[in-house]
Formats: C-alpha cells, structure tokens, sequence
C-alpha cells in the first residue's frame, strides 16, 4: 500500500510538471501573439490589396511577374510572395477593409495553391533556403486557420527548407536567419520542443570567432576571406537575434543575459564605429550592395534602442553615441574616425584577406578597386547617397588608381591581395592607417598613408610606381556636388573643369583640401550620367540614364609615374574661410614622406605619427627622436614634461615583440623592447602610458579597446587576452 506521504510527493511532482508545460505553453501562445502582432505592425492599403486582386488571373498569377526566369540576377517570383503576405496581412488586420474578407480570401487561396503546385526553385540557394521558406512561414502563420491541411502540409514543407542541415547553414548571418524561420515554422506547427530548438541554436551563433561570425575586433565576417560585412550580413544578424530577443523575453524561452551582452558590445564597438553619427552607413564599409538604389539616407538608431529597451547593458553608450573616437579593425582592414562635426574611413585589403566579397551575384561589377585605400568624409550623410551609377569608378576617394581606358571584365573583380604591411594603430581617440600597396589588377606600387587629428586628417603617398601606358590618379573626393566650389580664395558656382598646378587649396560643401605637394591638380563639377544596369545585373537594375551633378578632385601622378608622391589634408568641417586661414597657419607638418618612412607632427596637440617600412629612425619637432629596429606604426603624444603616451603597432601581424629608442633633446636614451599582443589580437594596438624626461622605463601597459570585459568565446569560454 502506497503511503499518503508518497503519494504527495507524487502529486506535488505531477503538479510541477503540469505547471511547467502550461507555463511553457502560455509562454509559446504569448510568443505567437507577439510576433503576428509584429507582422500586422504595417497597415497594407486598401488600393494595394485592390491592385492585386484586381489584376490577379484566374490561375493565381500576375502577368507583370516573369515566372519562366528563375536564374540569380532574375526571380520576380518574390513578387508573387510579396503580394501573398500582402493579402494574408490585410485578411488579419483590425479595421482594414479587407478584413476577413471572403473575396480576398478566395483571391489568396488561388495565388497560394499555384505556387504549392509549381513549387518554384531559384538558381540562388538564398531563395530556396532562405528568402521563399521565411516568405512562406509568415504567411503560414497568419492564415493558418483559414488553410485545410494539406495546405497547411504543402506549405510547411517549404518552409522546412530552411534547416540547419541545408547549404546555407553556415555559422554567422544567415545561420541565424534561417534559426528564425525554423522558429516560426514550429510556431505554425505548435512544436514547443522544436521551437525551443530553433531559440537555443539562435542563441548558440552568438559568439567570438577566428572563422564567419563576430571577430576578435569586433568587425564582422560572413565568409572566410576576411572581407568585412559589419553593416550587411552583420547588422542582418544582429537585427535577427534582437528582433527574437524581444519576442521571446520575460518568457521561458528568453536568451540568456550574456549572449546580450556580446551582441551590445558587437553592435556598440563594432557596428556603430562603422556608422557616421551612430546614424549612417559608411560607404567605405560597404561591398556589392552600393549597386543598389537606397531609399533612404538618414535612419533612426532602431538597433541601439531596442538594446537599450531589452537590457540594461552599456545603456548609457546606447542612448548617447560617442562622438570622438578612432578604431582600427586589424581583421578587417578597416580604419574608422569619430568627431563631433564629421566622421571618416579608411579600407584597404592585404595577402590575408581578398578585396571584395565572392561570390557577387552579379552586383557590384565596378568595385575592382573599391578597397584601394579607399576614404570617405561623411558630414551629413548625404554626399555619395546614390551617386554609384554616375560615378566614375577609376576615381574613389582615397585611392590611386591607373585611370584604364576599359574596365576590368566583372569575374575578374575580387582578388586576393599581395602584400603584409597593411594596417592601423590606434589609441582609441587618434589614429592612423598604412597601406603598402601593389595592385593586383594593374601592378601599380604606392606607400599610402592617413594621419587622424581633430580637425584635420594629413594624407601622404610615396613610392607610387607604375609601368601601365594609361595615366595615375590619386583622388581627394568624388561626391555630389553641394554649393559653390572655392578654389585659392576664388567662388565658382558653374560647371568646371581644368588642371592646375599645386600647392593649392579648394573648399567644397563645408570640407577643405590643401594639397601640399607640386602636384597636378585634376578638378571637375559637372553633370555625370550612368546607369544602375552598368554595375548591377540584377533584374531591379535599370538601363535607365541617371545624371548627378559630381564634384571631383584628384591629382593627376601622370604616365608611368616612378617614385611619385603626394601630400595633402583634408578638412572635413571647415568653410571657405576657414580653409585659407589653416593654409597661412598649418598646426601639423609633414616629417617625412618616402618609400621608406611617412611622419607626421601636430604642433597644437603633442601628437607625433610614424609609418616605418622598414628599420630606421626619425626625429620630430621639440627634438624627440625616435628609432625603431622593426618595421612598425608609431603615435607619440607629448607635452612639455616628456612624452604622456606612445602607441604602437605591427600592420603584419607577424611580430612577437618590437624594440625602440627614445632620445629627448636634454636627456639620455630609453630603449624599449615591448611584447605585442599575439593570437586573436595580434595586429591590434598596444599601448604605453606615462614616461617623463627622465624616467628609464615606461610604467604601465594598458590596452586600449574594451578587451578587459568579460566576452563569450562559443558559448562558454572567456575571450582570450593574447
């Protein structure tokens, strides 16, 4: 006989689970309401539905929609899912006209059964992995109970195509994507157990890796050849995971706190720094989808609010951006600067990584040189919004390119790069960025080199080589045109073209350009016309001419340059006045421009760049000299005491340890012998603080990125230091 104390904790036993399961049931019902409410969120217009049952056949297709061209650059079967979800949102939607409607349901269930029975197939994998399953389970879900069964089977079986057994289910963007159509698909099943599956697997992509994810420096990859993807299929990853974050907090199903957090830290010190503002998307960080018509330039910080409102996290970094920073992203190649009026990068590429994104999809089919040492100046946001298909794509800003007569056919766009000494150092507010450049594509030679101040940024070029019979073109910028053009004190406000002879300054829509050098100076504004076609195959891409008014400058290194150079800086908030005036009283001074070492002082500030290709030595105003036994980056910042801070870095990767001297005018030498950081952090910043006149050795060794905070490293493991 079963004793009445057993028999208790029996029930309290059956009790608990029973409570469990009706917890997690609710918590599952909660999670569907969440998410159909979200996909109701955007009201479908009464005359959008009308177009589409109107000019519906009788066979449940559109006419306009070309369902016999099925290849990568076509597909417009996604216009026929469009206008499913469409007729599935209105059909739900409170207060719409359509609302439960028999006509449109009858219009629905026609378009619907036409595309189970031809099942269409893209030759892209993303369609029939990705873009159709997630098409088909939202809509799933919001007709659900209107669907007999074997609809509801039929279309189950699409949208079980995204799994994470397919092609597609590659560790970063797209894993995490095709997490949350599963997720949805067990929502329209009502598998608790599956949809808990799908969350955990969510939950699991979020770590720091060497391979497709989140890197050490928190850029983004979504592919192993180290091209960066931090505002694309990283931001796409981050939008995901939040978008479920939200859904499924306060639930049973809730992501755990640290997987949070490192997407906060992702977003705040990887995405944002590629972000002008905390609002924009940098150009320079972009890849094949410049190819495509945006619709919009400025945007709401829809991330870092939803981060703010799921967790209390860097909260105050959420709600404030920083405005005055510097980073370099030593996996990405990537180099961004922060200040308050203005925002500028740098991108370049090296024989660790390749210079644009593969495969393309046919997009993108200009950007041979777009990795070149390419530099954008963004003010409002708006200076290169949309002006890719009237570029001329032998003149990005930044680069140095032989000006081809024709372009390089689009398969022979993406290489991999040839040289090592490539890279930034970086104390978190100042900064700078080297390039030892040989084309791949035209086998032209150029050292180049940026030097971040405050209110300026000193850009030189040494070494600059080439054996092609078409002329070299470093250009300063090529934007939209934006006001008068200044150029040594005189206005112009027509259309213009000529070459003139440096030094010279020009001032454009509020930025200066003081070119320091006896350089040929290239400068055009005028009417450009192109078309999207021209870089995009892709079916939106139109042959349609778009003519822009561009402001174009660029000094001209001739035919068959040999060991030319260049000097000049920018002013990226500065007026017409203020340009002239900085060119009277220049606060930096260009230390030294050649092959072998590019140097850079600032009066006003203390701060010192060096860029040694090799071992050698260099002394800077004030009498510091500095002398390295490796090839190395150098920032020295002074005062009158000594020297407050040096920071250096190896642009290799390849170097455990650097030695240095240090001399001052009135004391004795200081030789150095540093450790660098190495593994996942090699080619990152190491800093040095405080040395006076007479001290022997520096004091302290401080890293300057967020390295100290705890990081998830594949779900359990602390981030590695060195």
């Amino acid at each position: 006989m079963i004793s009445s104390s057993r028999i208790r904790r029996i029930w309290i036993v059956m009790l608990f689970i029973s409570q469990s399961y009706a917890q997690q049931a609710n918590d599952f019902a909660i999670i569907g309401e969440r998410l159909t409410t979200s996909l109701l969120a955007a009201p479908v217009s009464t005359g959008q539905v009308e177009r589409i049952i109107t000019t519906m056949a009788k066979d449940g297709t559109w006419s306009t929609i070309n369902y016999r061209d099925t290849s990568k650059t076509g597909f417009e079967h996604r216009i026929h899912l469009e206008n499913l979800l469409a007729m599935a949102k209105a059909y739900n939607q409170p207060g719409s006209s359509y609302a439960h409607n028999v006509q449109l349901l009858v219009a629905f269930r026609a378009a619907l059964q036409h595309w189970l029975e031809e099942d269409y197939r893209c030759e892209n994998w993303w369609w029939n992995e990705i873009g159709t399953p997630d098409a088909m389970a939202n809509i799933l879900l919001l007709m659900r109970d209107e669907l007999n069964a074997d609809e509801l089977a039929a279309g189950i079986a699409i949208a079980e195509r995204s799994n994470f057994d397919g092609f597609g289910a590659r560790p970063g963007g797209d894993f995490v994507k095709m997490a949350g159509i599963k997720a949805v698909t067990e929502l329209v099943r009502r598998d608790t157990a599956e949809f808990a599956r799908a969350i955990k697997t969510m939950s699991e992509q979020i770590y720091v890796t060497e391979d497709r994810g989140i890197k050490p420096d928190m850029s983004f990859h979504h592919r192993t050849d180290n091209v960066p993807s931090t505002l694309s299929y990283g931001a796409q990853y981050v939008r995901i995971f939040l978008y479920w974050a939200d859904l499924v907090s306060e639930t049973r199903f809730a992501f755990e706190p640290e997987a949070i957090a490192l997407v906060t830290d992702y977003y705040l010190d990887g995405m944002r720094k590629a972000m002008p503002f905390g609002r924009f998307a940098d150009p320079g960080i972009k890849n094949r989808e410049v190819s495509r018509k945006s619709s919009a330039g400025r945007r709401s910080d829809y991330t870092g609010k939803l981060l703010a409102r799921i967790s209390n996290y860097r909260k105050e970094e959420l709600e404030h951006p920083n405005l005055r920073s510097n980073q370099y992203f030593w996996y990405s190649h990537y180099h961004s600067h922060q200040r308050p009026k203005y925002f500028a990068s740098v991108r370049m590429f090296s024989n660790r990584s390749n210079n644009m994104e593969y495969p393309h999809n046919e997009e993108g089919l200009k950007n041979h040189f777009y990795a070149d040492g390419s530099q954008f100046i963004s003010r409002t946001g708006r200076e290169y919004f949309n002006i890719y298909p009237s570029w001329d794509w032998r003149k990005i800003p930044g680069t140095t390119v032989v000006q081809v007569d024709t372009f390089p056919h689009w398969k022979d766009l993406v290489k991999k790069g040839t040289t090592a000494f490539v890279g930034g150092v970086s104390d978190g507010e100042y900064g700078a960025a080297t390039f030892d450049f040989l084309s791949p594509h035209s086998g032209l030679k150029a050292h180049k080199s940026w030097f971040f101040f405050d209110d300026e940024i000193v850009c030189l070029g040494a070494g600059i080589t080439s054996t092609a019979t078409q002329p070299v073109m470093t250009t300063l910028n090529q934007a939209l045109s934006n006001g008068p053009v200044w150029l040594n004190d005189k206005r112009n406000t027509g259309e213009q073209e000529q070459q003139i002879e440096g030094p010279a300054w020009v001032n454009h829509d509020s930025t200066g350009y003081i070119v320091l050098n006896a350089n040929r100076i290239w400068l055009r504004r005028g009417k450009s016309t192109g078309t999207w076609r021209s870089i995009s195959h892709q079916d939106h891409a139109t042959d349609e001419p778009v003519t822009q008014d561009i402001f174009t400058l660029a000094i001209d290194h001739g035919t068959q340059p040999k060991d030319d150079t260049y000097a000049y800086i920018i002013l990226p908030a500065a007026s017409e006045s203020q340009t002239s005036a900085y060119v009277q009283h220049q606060p930096t001074e260009v230390v030294s421009n050649t092959k072998e070492l590019q140097a850079v002082s600032n009066k006003l500030l203390g701060i010192h760049y060096a860029v040694f290709y090799e071992p050698g030595n260099i002394v800077f105003p004030g009498g510091i000299h500095l002398e390295t036994n490796e090839p190395a980056l150098f920032i020295i910042k002074a005062a009158d005491k000594g020297i407050e801070q040096i920071t250096v870095a190896d642009p290799t990767r390849k170097l455990e340890k650097i030695t240095f001297r240090l001399k001052f005018a009135t004391s004795s030498d200081t030789t150095l012998t540093v450790q660098l950081p190495r593994g996942t952090l090699a080619g990152k910043s190491l800093r040095l603080d405080a040395i006076s006149k007479n001290a022997k050795t520096f004091l302290l060794r401080s890293d300057t990125l967020a390295a100290r905070r705890d990081r998830i490293w594949k779900g359990d493991r602390k981030f590695p230091l060195n």
